[in-house]
């Protein structure tokens, strides 16, 4: 009985630490709606937060390296991906609140925030409306800065329906095209990511829709009130959002660090995957 109760332990302790070694895919009940995430390692909880046309796919090459210190989620947030897709508004204030709760249903009591492009203005929003369980900001390729000039009620004009249409998966071609924007080196974008981004999108059209329209959501007196520890970086030639935006994001983020990665657009986890670990992993290190 004895032994048998020994073999069960062990048996059990070399699941747990196997199940720690590879991609889980789970979902959770958040507000009454099911929130998709991938899940890997074990330790300090860090949440990496997609941007408006990318996912998992895009987190892959920081995921694993990550996870031999710290516990790993991807989440999709809602109306994307694997998440439920209501037919709701989406905006930075709705996305924010079920992020909120996926924190609070998760139980996690610190969390460093990992964003990219819109998940980093998620992730600002978060930090100055919902603070309470979060330690660190990481900021890829993203800020969050409302523009004061936004007219919510105004009829999108021919050149923003037709970008609309291009990037909510009006057809391959198109997707790769757009694609190649994101990116510095072009040849990085193969037929597998292009037809993988062209379901994303169509599978996530009316959520990217809206958040097009929306942009980030903070001014720039909330974003100076964020006191909480953040990295930014950013791509050195990001066409999608010019270097001007991280220099006024550091500005303005008082207990922040910017480092600019070179030779990279604006995915820089993907172009220059270790020189971003290499930056990442001694500010989280330094917070631990």
């Amino acid at each position: 009985m004895k032994r048998h109760l020994i073999f069960l332990i062990i048996l059990v302790t070399f699941n747990c630490q196997a199940q720690e070694n590879y991609l889980q895919e789970k979902d959770i009940d958040v507000y009454g709606f099911n929130i998709h995430y991938v899940e890997m390692g074990n330790g300090p909880t860090l949440i990496l937060l997609h941007g408006l046309w990318g996912g998992t796919n895009e987190w892959a090459p920081i995921i694993k390296p990550l996870a031999k210190k710290y516990r790993v989620i991807a989440m999709d947030f809602l109306g994307f991906h694997g998440s439920d897709k209501p037919e709701a508004k989406y905006h930075n204030a709705l996305l924010a609140q079920f992020l909120h709760g996926f924190i609070k249903n998760m139980q996690l009591k610190k969390v460093t925030l990992i964003g990219h492009a819109m998940g980093a203005n998620a992730a600002t929003y978060t930090a100055f409306h919902h603070p309470k369980h979060i330690e660190k900001l990481v900021l890829i390729d993203g800020a969050g800065y409302r523009n004061p000039n936004r007219n919510l009620s105004k009829p999108p004009s021919a050149m923003m329906i037709s970008f609309r249409r291009i990037v909510t998966g009006s057809n391959i071609g198109e997707t790769k095209n757009f694609l190649k924007r994101r990116v510095l080196n072009k040849s990085l974008i193969t037929q597998k990511w292009t037809e993988e981004a062209f379901y994303m999108w169509l599978n996530s059209a009316r959520a990217i829709g809206d958040m097009l329209q929306e942009g980030g959501d903070l001014s720039e007196q909330e974003m100076r009130e964020i006191k909480i520890p953040a990295l930014i970086l950013w791509g050195s030639d990001d066409q999608v959002f010019p270097i001007k935006n991280a220099e006024k994001l550091s500005n303005d983020l008082t207990n922040s660090t910017l480092k600019i990665i070179s030779n990279a657009g604006h995915l820089p986890q993907i172009e220059q995957t270790e020189v971003l670990l290499n930056a990442l992993i001694p500010f989280l290190e330094s917070y631990d």
